[in-house]
């Protein structure tokens, strides 16, 4: 498996400050946001997608608990405040 770094402070304050003009911006911010969580919850969550759109960040996937559901969710949101989050990742047993 591939290595992702971590985001530094500033870095992760550049994204939360600067929302996405572009659909190529959009699909960054989205793809970080991927890396981030999966980093984050240790590839804890299966078939992870990620769309930033209209000023909006929709997580969906499957996980095995709600904890991973919720870091899954903490870390988007640390990365972007849109206008609306929608947490779309199913826990399933």
């Amino acid at each position: 498996m591939e290595d992702v770094p971590a985001l530094t402070k500033s870095a992760a304050r550049q994204l939360y400050e600067l929302l996405p003009e572009t659909l190529e911006e959009a699909e960054e911010l989205a793809a970080l946001i991927e890396q981030a969580v999966q980093r984050e919850t240790d590839f804890g969550v299966q078939d992870l997608r990620v769309v930033v759109e209209d000023h909006t960040v929709e997580l969906s996937g499957r996980c095995d608990s709600f904890y991973c559901k919720q870091v899954a969710q903490h870390v988007a949101m640390s990365l972007f405040r849109g206008e609306r989050f929608i947490n779309g990742i199913e826990v399933a047993y």
